[in-house]
């Protein structure tokens, strides 16, 4: 009997979720985004030789690690004694650029890292090529880097693409392809899900995918990227880069935040999404199934963030349940 398939777009801890979220019956690749352009990563970039972003995979393969020491290891952040220009480097990412310039192909240096802490799925670059994500505003303005695509106080997103154009690894467009289910988030809007969405190859690839294919929707607002969007504005410009038909099912979160994660946002410039009443009739009106449930954690501890900013985080066993219903 053919095992069953699950693919998860996405990057940083948002792709870790989603992982975990899914039942352990699935044969699970994750898709990652290799865009970001933080200070650990860029200089592990210039060090590997203009590669890809490695700081999302990193951190996708110490999550799904079983070697936990090694996990622990590639997590390991310099604090500068002694090397000022390492201070905050993370060591996977290190251990990227040197896989990445012995091996001379990124995705190659990718699975080795991955069969090195034992990784419980098969983690993908969506791109092994250097690419940057650009926005353009609605003021007719481009930002370059995902560092200035989700820098504050600008003009709302247009639009984004990859400067310059990268195709998609093809193992990335056939797992989507064989996929019972694909997984878009969460994560964060412009800067993982478009990001992880724009390489040549992947949106063809979502459009042929055999089974379902699902958006796991934002829960807030972010700085710099979607204060000007509601619940029913993401949906709709997901499925607009997505292109008509492709879209299934949007899970929506419908537990409302605490007084302490609305404080906490607030000081982020953030605020939670809230689910209106007439917003599943107008998602459904789009040709997509809308499933809401209360998928956000209830714990509202804050979490400290390597230069981003925290949101209200999907609770993993309610994930879960949402994934089994779209699959029932």
């Amino acid at each position: 009997m053919r095992q069953r398939q699950a693919v998860v777009l996405g990057g940083g801890g948002g792709a870790s979720v989603a992982l975990h979220a899914l039942p352990d019956t699935f044969h699970k690749t994750a898709i990652i985004a290799v865009t970001d352009t933080g200070r650990s990563t860029g200089v592990a970039r210039a060090i590997g030789g203009d590669m890809p972003a490695p700081g999302d995979i990193r951190a996708t393969i110490a999550a799904t690690a079983q070697n936990a020491q090694f996990a622990q290891l590639m997590q390991h952040r310099f604090d500068g004694t002694g090397m000022p220009d390492l201070a905050g480097m993370a060591m996977g990412n290190l251990m990227l650029a040197a896989l990445y310039r012995e091996l001379g192909d990124f995705a190659a240096a990718v699975a080795a890292l991955a069969t090195m802490a034992q990784s419980a799925v098969t983690i993908l670059p969506v791109s092994a090529v250097s690419t940057q994500l650009c926005a353009h505003l609605i003021d007719g303005s481009d930002h370059i880097g995902e560092f200035a695509v989700r820098a504050p106080h600008k003009s709302p997103i247009a639009s984004c693409r990859l400067l310059p154009p990268a195709p998609a690894v093809p193992a990335a467009c056939q797992a989507i392809r064989d996929a019972d289910i694909v997984l878009i988030g969460p994560g964060s809007f412009y800067t993982t899900l478009h990001a992880v969405l724009l390489p040549d190859g992947i949106r063809a690839a979502l459009a042929d995918c055999r089974g379902k294919v699902v958006y796991v929707a934002n829960t807030t607002t972010q700085t710099g990227q979607t204060e000007h969007l509601d619940i029913v504005g993401h949906v709709a410009v997901m499925a607009a880069l997505l292109g008509a038909g492709v879209l299934d099912v949007v899970l929506l979160n419908n537990r409302l935040a605490t007084a302490n994660q609305i404080a906490a946002l607030g000081r982020e410039g953030l605020h939670p999404l809230t689910l209106a009443s007439e917003d599943i009739d107008l998602i459904t009106a789009m040709g997509i199934q809308a499933l809401a449930m209360p998928l956000s954690e209830v714990d509202d501890a804050q979490r400290v963030l390597w230069n981003k900013q925290d949101t209200v985080r999907h609770d993993i066993a309610a994930l879960r349940a949402a994934i089994v219903t779209v699959l029932s």
